[in-house]
């Protein structure tokens, strides 16, 4: 059950409970077609990149990662508007990761029992896989993969809606090939034993024994919801619900609900179904146990309430170091010491948490299909409310966002992956909230919408200080070498950055005026 933890006024809005809300001007938004004819044109720009970027998988998995997170929100739209020639295009796109798959049975466990950091293991079976290109065995990356075969999932859904004898041959052959390659990830992964999940890397222990090394996702998430991953004196992060197991959840929700939605598109037992829908429905649960409401004030003043996914489970996490810290110099140039800079109580950051978006959509369409218990339209809105009312600044002329669902706004990834002076300092994750797919929440709060035409006012205004407001925090928004890095150009449409940044906004911003 969801944790309810009501906060107060002052601590859930800080300084954005005393901000003025000024009138809101008319934005002038796009009409559906020119909505239509921009999304069009930015695909025909991209699209030959996407393609020479997927056939590179091989030398590369993240390449899957960053072909999800820019086309998601595009395939969502080809789906609900009906643009059947897009969803085709994209379905081609996908396709060609196909043919960048290895057939092995040999697999690279990490802190396999009795061995070595990495070392190399039978599987029962020869099974397909992304893996890249480490000797003497590729390395499959989870996460890569999950994120990936999520959008092939959503994919099948979208084209299980669509009727039989209006499916185009590319439909047709998406549905015979991704429904097998789903299913067979999904099996390895959920149920294989030995698994590939573990938490040793963390050093986490549970009751002063190391937790098994060789789990598989379903022994995984069990733990997870029981908490036994760690405990004591072990990170407070090692239960933590991370995105791959979202991903993994969401996509076997998508493929269970075509099959009950289609009888024979997805060829399984009723045991196989059986098993699955279990692990789904066991993911649901743990899903609710990490939710925790919060108290608000809409745009009106009134109490609302909004939701939390995971609050302060990443407290101690080094992605947190500097967390507390909210002032505009890069931390390492004030000080060595991170004492002090540690947040507690954080909630996820604005780049990571647009998982929500698809993944808790996933879920609730599925819901009645597939009989769970969460989520709920009210924990949309919840979620939704949590968005505009406690990280939004209230300045519909200038909007700008805390870089966590919480509120907080301290700096984030300091130092990351080994690259000195990288980091995102407050209001870095502003970008996030367009380029996020969150405009689909429009649903359950029609603030958003009033969000967004005031961001599109602002980036297509001529006005000095506007302008420098986008440039400063917009076009540039994050750090790296101690320096602030331009990338998105407003000013410039055919720049491939506002290019990649607009083919994630349009979408969504059309499911808003349509």
């Amino acid at each position: 059950m969801m944790t309810r933890k009501i906060l107060s006024a002052t601590c859930c809005l800080f300084i954005l409970s005393f901000i003025f809300i000024p009138c809101i001007a008319q934005a002038k938004l796009p009409n559906t077609e020119q909505n239509h004819e921009q999304i069009r044109q930015l695909w025909n720009q991209k699209k030959a990149q996407y393609i020479q970027r997927i056939k590179r998988t091989k030398d590369n998995t993240g390449i899957l990662y960053d072909i999800q997170g820019e086309t998601n929100n595009l395939l969502k739209y080809a789906g609900y508007s009906h643009q059947y020639a897009l969803l085709d295009e994209l379905i081609s796109l996908y396709l060609l990761s196909l043919d960048t798959l290895t057939e092995t049975d040999q697999y690279l466990f990490s802190y396999f029992p009795g061995d070595s950091r990495v070392s190399v293991h039978r599987l029962n079976k020869k099974y397909r896989m992304w893996v890249g290109n480490q000797k003497p065995v590729g390395q499959e990356i989870i996460g890569n993969s999950a994120q990936f075969l999520y959008v092939l999932s959503e994919a099948v859904s979208i084209i299980s809606d669509i009727e039989k004898e209006k499916r185009t041959p590319i439909m047709k052959e998406a549905l015979s090939k991704f429904v097998p390659l789903l299913l067979e990830h999904y099996n390895r992964w959920i149920f294989n034993t030995p698994g590939p999940f573990q938490v040793t890397g963390w050093g986490c222990r549970y009751n002063g024994e190391s937790v098994s090394a060789v789990m598989n996702h379903q022994e995984f998430l069990t733990k997870k919801l029981d908490r036994k991953l760690g405990n004591g004196r072990s990170p407070s992060y090692c239960n933590v619900v991370d995105d791959t197991d979202m991903w993994i959840i969401a996509g076997v929700a998508n493929i269970l609900a075509v099959s009950k939605k289609e009888k024979g598109m997805v060829n399984m037992t009723s045991q196989e179904y059986g098993k699955l829908l279990n692990y789904v429905r066991m993911g649901a649960n743990l899903l609710e146990s990490r939710i925790t409401l919060t108290e608000l004030k809409n745009f009106d003043g009134r109490r609302v309430f909004g939701a939390i996914f995971e609050q302060g489970a990443l407290d101690g996490h080094p992605d947190h170091d500097h967390v507390g810290y909210t002032g505009p110099a890069f931390p390492d140039k004030i000080s060595s010491n991170k004492v002090g800079y540690q947040g507690r109580g954080v909630g996820w950051d604005l780049s990571h948490a647009r998982r929500f978006v698809h993944v808790f959509d996933a879920l609730l369409k599925s819901r009645d299909i597939l009989d769970l218990d969460f989520p709920s339209k009210a924990v949309m809105k919840q979620m939704a409310n949590q968005l505009v009312y406690a990280t939004f600044n209230r300045d519909f002329q200038k909007p700008l966002f805390t870089n966590f669902m919480d509120g907080t706004n301290g700096w984030y990834r300091v130092n990351y992956a080994g690259r000195p002076g990288f980091g995102y300092g407050p209001w870095d994750m502003s970008i996030n909230v367009f380029d996020g797919g969150y405009g689909f929440w429009s649903i359950y709060n029609r603030d958003i919408k009033k969000v967004f035409s005031g961001f599109w006012d602002m980036i297509e205004s001529n006005d000095p200080a506007i302008r420098k407001h986008v440039a400063e925090h917009y076009e540039k928004n994050y750090w790296n070498q101690h320096a602030r890095v331009s990338g998105v150009n407003f000013e410039n449409k055919n720049n491939p950055n506002t290019q990649s940044f607009l083919i994630q906004f349009m979408p969504s911003l059309y499911f808003m005026l349509r």
